[in-house]
């Protein structure tokens, strides 16, 4: 037999192999977890009852940004309610500050949990 040399006296390369086609691709569909609206509730008024902190529903919900603005601006407005305790207002301002905090915060929590449930036809 005869043996094949480059030009340069090297051998020559050995062949490429062959190029499969890559497996098709799957894609999955990823849905998000389903929330309960009454869990979401309850999570904003337990803890704004006890501990004075809303924004836990709204955290379960998926609504980072929007849980801790209002859980940060709620410490805010019961400083500012505190302070005002001393000149009396702050006891009338404080109980009304809570209520509004508390239907506002529920609704919003019970809102985006909604948002997260199947929805029927």
């Amino acid at each position: 037999m005869h043996d094949q040399t480059t030009p340069d006296g090297l051998p020559p390369p050995p062949p490429l192999p062959s190029i499969a086609q890559a497996p098709p691709v799957q894609h999955a569909q990823h849905y998000p977890a389903q929330k309960s609206v009454a869990v979401a509730v309850l999570l904003e008024l337990l803890p704004g009852a006890f501990f004075q902190t809303f924004g836990i529903g709204q955290l379960y919900a998926g609504n980072v940004v929007s849980g801790l603005v209002f859980m940060i601006g709620y410490w805010i407005v019961a400083f500012i309610n505190l302070m005002l305790c001393a000149i009396f207002i702050g006891f009338i301002t404080w109980p009304l500050c809570w209520i509004a905090a508390a239907v506002v915060s529920s609704l919003i929590a019970a809102n985006a949990a909604g948002r997260t449930s199947p929805r029927r036809v």
